[in-house]
């Protein structure tokens, strides 16, 4: 058994967290409100480091001085709070969808539309290439509801969606995986650092 009184904390946190799956109860609360604290810290210390690291530091120190605009920008957000001026802060919050929506636009059209079309421009030289276009063209097939799908049409289509159903199930696969391993970590973490009961 661990004599680390931090690996002793993460244990009893542990079963406060698992003491859910029984019944909600005080002890439970009480972890979930650690939690929240925790983490409300630890987003208000990084807000501090990135307000020293990213303005103050390379408008004082280095004397960037362009730095002072978003710095500006920045104070104008908070201006929302004082009633005579709150129409400044339309400014930085216009500044920033622009911004936002310029990005995910970008990001949006390069991942979703570009890089598939590239991803399926495949030479039909091999068997994983002729799978991998011919599934993709299914897939539309089933999606083109222009026409009526009968026929060859109906087939290819319902190929596409038993492909789109494989899918899916890997994907939920995945999940489910992922959920395993952070649960298989946590009781690793508890029978193995702190109890001692399995070795690692």
């Amino acid at each position: 058994m661990s004599t680390d009184p931090w690996i002793w904390i993460m244990g009893l946190l542990m079963l406060g967290i698992f003491s859910f799956l029984i019944k909600e109860n005080p002890f439970y609360r009480w972890v979930e409100h650690v939690y929240v604290g925790a983490a409300a810290g630890y987003g208000l210390s990084m807000g501090y480091n990135n307000i020293i690291n990213q303005a103050w530091d390379p408008l004082v120190v280095q004397g960037k001085l362009i730095y002072i605009i978003p710095i500006i920008l920045g104070i104008m957000a908070y201006a929302r709070f004082i009633k005579p001026i709150s129409w400044l802060s339309r400014w930085p919050m216009a500044i920033i969808s622009g911004a936002g929506a310029g990005n995910a636009l970008y990001g949006a059209t390069n991942s979703s539309l570009v890089a598939q079309v590239k991803a399926n421009l495949l030479p039909l030289n091999s068997f994983n290439n002729i799978f991998m276009v011919v599934g993709v063209l299914a897939v539309m097939v089933y999606f083109l509801f222009s026409r009526d799908q009968k026929g060859p049409v109906k087939h290819f289509a319902s190929g596409g969606r038993m492909l789109l159903m494989v899918t899916f199930g890997v994907s939920f696969g995945n999940v489910i995986m992922g959920r395993i391993s952070l649960l298989l970590g946590a009781l690793q973490s508890i029978f193995g650092k702190w109890l001692g009961i399995i070795s690692l």
